[in-house]
């Protein structure tokens, strides 16, 4: 199954409930209409395809060709490169393309990364049922030797005192938990859950970390309030923002401005 096949199924992911924890109407607005692809997003996409599965790297994704397109060679060119374009392929500029390959290769130099990056199945897609709700998950790494599911992420700082802030800012402890838990419904025997972070700028450092019971049982916790509020507006089709019941609220001053003050 394709990146694209398994994002267009129907099950329920940690990504959607990313959404949900922040409203369930934001949830279902992304349902609707899908966000666009930002640079940022298209990068962490390239380095992914280049590091966990390089030789398909072409059939999803595909560099611009360097041509200046106000020109008559240039445009004939592009139209060239654009016929042979297929569907499954995503233009990637030169710039992001040399960025994402100098990524790539940091990745692949880190001893630990490189070492914990062998011996196993990349992007491989997972379905299970909880409470007859379909969910699904897409480890970038598994590797069942060492019972353990290894995701690459791409962050402005891998350092550990930032990279916890990212971690806990993008719900990672809830992503570690959904799909350590998710395998494991399924008969698959994971135990740890290991992040490799790599900066996006110059010169790239590398940072692996591995989750800890407190953040998988936190992670458990908080995925399991966002499932319960997901089925709840299953069930009754009411789909809220931030409230479920409308009230009136008290608006008063940060805690910090009233310590000033008074």
């Amino acid at each position: 199954m394709t990146n694209a096949e398994y994002h267009a199924t129907p099950a329920i992911s940690k990504s959607d409930l990313d959404l949900i924890a922040r409203s369930p109407l934001h949830y279902k607005l992304a349902k609707q209409e899908p966000r666009e692809q930002t640079p940022a997003m298209l990068l962490g996409s390239v380095v992914h395809k280049l590091v966990l599965e390089p030789d398909s790297f072409s059939d999803e994704y595909v560099k611009a060709p360097e041509c200046d397109k106000r020109t008559k060679a240039g445009k004939e060119a592009w139209a060239e490169f654009m016929e042979e374009l297929t569907e499954q392929q995503t233009i990637v500029d030169a710039t992001t393309m040399a960025l994402a390959r100098e990524i790539t290769e940091s990745v692949r130099k880190h001893p630990v990364a490189a070492k914990l990056l062998q011996g196993g199945d990349a992007e491989t897609s997972h379905f299970w049922t909880t409470d007859g709700i379909e969910c699904k998950c897409r480890p970038d790494y598994l590797r069942m030797d060492i019972k353990t599911v290894v995701d690459l992420k791409t962050t402005q700082n891998s350092s550990p005192e930032e990279f916890l802030k990212s971690a806990y800012n993008y719900r990672y402890h809830v992503q570690a938990a959904w799909y350590l838990d998710g395998l494991r419904n399924k008969g698959i025997e994971v135990e740890n859950f290991i992040f490799i972070a790599v900066e996006t700028k110059a010169p790239y450092p590398v940072v692996v970390y591995t989750a800890d019971s407190l953040m998988l049982q936190l992670g458990r916790l908080t995925y399991n309030e966002d499932f319960a509020v997901y089925k709840k507006c299953l069930e009754t089709d009411n789909w809220y923002a931030y409230e479920e019941k409308p009230e009136v609220h008290s608006l008063s001053i940060p805690d910090w401005v009233a310590r000033k003050y008074f």
